[in-house]
């Protein structure tokens, strides 16, 4: 993964300055959680054959925590076409300055392989797959959700 620094990603209209909604931020983690926990739930009685849906969940959690992270710096994924989501996992990268780098590079190989399973041909999940998949989009939420508290605690001192 090549992570393009913020004024890159502004320049070539990747991303665009978006106004703080604590509500929408809101919306998107419970979201996040919401599929993080299906996924928790359904790991232990997996059945053959259903690694893709878990893997699946497991994307869109944390795509929609990168999404969180995007606007709580005030800033939204300017495309909605075919290179959204590493728009997406590439600015919260970059807004999280380099930390979890290792996490968000098996993201972005977690997008290439989410894609193959959605829109080409479908490769198998491997159980260690998962299980990183799962850790990774835990540390990503615990983040998220810590930057969402200090964010509301900085409104309500505002106010």
């Amino acid at each position: 993964m090549i992570l393009q620094d913020l004024q890159t990603l502004l320049n070539n209209n990747s991303i665009e300055p978006f106004a703080l909604n604590l509500k929408g931020i809101e919306i998107k983690i419970e979201k996040a959680d919401r599929l993080y926990s299906f996924a928790r739930k359904n790991l232990s009685g997996l059945g053959k054959g259903d690694e893709d849906i878990i893997y699946n969940n497991i994307y869109d959690s944390i795509r929609l925590i990168c999404e969180a992270i995007l606007l709580i710096n005030g800033y939204r994924a300017k495309t909605s076409g075919e290179r959204h989501h590493y728009i997406v996992i590439n600015a919260a990268a970059s807004l999280l300055n380099g930390q979890r780098s290792n996490e968000f590079q098996r993201f972005q190989q977690m997008r290439k392989k989410r894609n193959r399973i959605e829109y080409g041909d479908f490769i198998g999940i491997s159980e260690a797959e998962l299980k990183q998949a799962y850790v990774d989009a835990r540390v990503l939420l615990i983040k998220v959700k810590e930057l969402q508290s200090v964010l509301s605690r900085q409104n309500i001192l505002k106010i």
